[in-house]
């Protein structure tokens, strides 16, 4: 593989698993067990989105969040352009959608920012952009 790097999502990890030790101290503390339910939900999405893998090959950008549960598959030649962008703040992390971009991001406000031949836009969050846009550069059209 010509490009292969994981991020790591260590702030949101840390919100997630302190507000499921707070919600685990309410529930052992009331006695109920319906805040059990908030906490299986807060222990997963620090598992899915403790880390995003980006890979650049085989023809194809390839990212996934956590271990992987699911693939996003984006052949190369249907980048157009590709761009070296800082997210704002208020983007947040996990998955983002607005109509004609997605931006997927763990940590930090770096992002490469892909303008697709089918008009839409990708965003993909990481702390290496400017090698993820080095490893896609041979593919982009002049």
């Amino acid at each position: 593989m010509p490009y292969h790097h994981t991020q790591r999502g260590t702030l949101i990890v840390a919100l997630c698993l302190i507000l499921a030790a707070c919600d685990a101290a309410l529930a052992w503390w009331s006695g109920q067990w319906t805040p059990v339910a908030v906490l299986i939900v807060l222990v997963a999405v620090a598992v899915v989105f403790s880390s995003l893998t980006v890979e650049v090959g085989d023809g194809e950008l390839r990212w996934h969040f956590g271990p992987g549960l699911w693939t996003y598959r984006l052949p190369l030649d249907q980048i157009e352009t590709v761009a070296v962008v800082r997210n704002h703040w208020w983007d947040g992390f996990g998955i983002r959608m607005r109509p004609g971009a997605r931006l997927y991001n763990v940590s930090g406000l770096d992002a490469v920012e892909l303008h697709l031949r089918s008009d839409g836009i990708r965003r993909i969050g990481t702390d290496d952009p400017q090698g993820l846009a080095e490893a896609l550069k041979p593919w982009r059209q002049p």
